[in-house]
């Protein structure tokens, strides 16, 4: 009838008084914190499919904190180690075209090219020009972006 005993008896008057004890939301999570603490109480909560549901959704929602957490704290180490690895790759790629040519061209001594030969070698160090500049532009003012004829170029498709 809405009345409450002072000394409840019944296992559904002291959920009740329970309850109206631990309205509280702080309280209640103390309260179902010990109590998961219990092996036979935490067996029987993840036994109901809703509590086990929460206490999921709870842990995914904790996660997802954590990881967003981690993630903004680790964001200028990336983007540093981003950065080194970028700067390792121009570095490196400069390095190999400079020790290919080093390999190559000592032995081209008294080789002979038709117009045709020397047309395609040209065509591929006017790549290697066009990309060497936006190489530099990038590194020097901060421009990445390819203009219409440049991305033509590196394509092989025009001079």
């Amino acid at each position: 009838m809405g009345w409450k005993v002072d000394s409840p008896e019944s296992v559904q008057e002291k959920v009740e008084a329970i309850h109206d004890l631990a309205s509280d939301d702080a309280v209640a999570a103390v309260v179902t914190t010990d109590f998961l603490r219990r092996p036979a109480v935490a067996s029987k909560a993840m036994a109901d499919d809703t509590a086990r549901h929460a206490v999921n959704e709870a842990q995914f929602d904790r996660f997802r904190q954590q990881a967003q957490f981690v993630h903004q704290e680790a964001a200028p180490q990336l983007q540093r180690m981003e950065h080194g690895a970028q700067f390792m790759d121009l570095v490196a790629a400069c390095a190999q075209f400079v020790a290919t040519a080093g390999r190559i061209v000592p032995n081209l001594r008294g080789e002979h090219y038709d117009d045709g030969e020397r047309e395609t070698i040209g065509r591929g160090l006017s790549r290697v020009r066009a990309a060497a500049d936006w190489i530099e532009n990038a590194v020097t003012r901060g421009e990445v972006d390819l203009d219409e004829q440049l991305e033509k170029l590196l394509k092989g498709s025009g001079e």
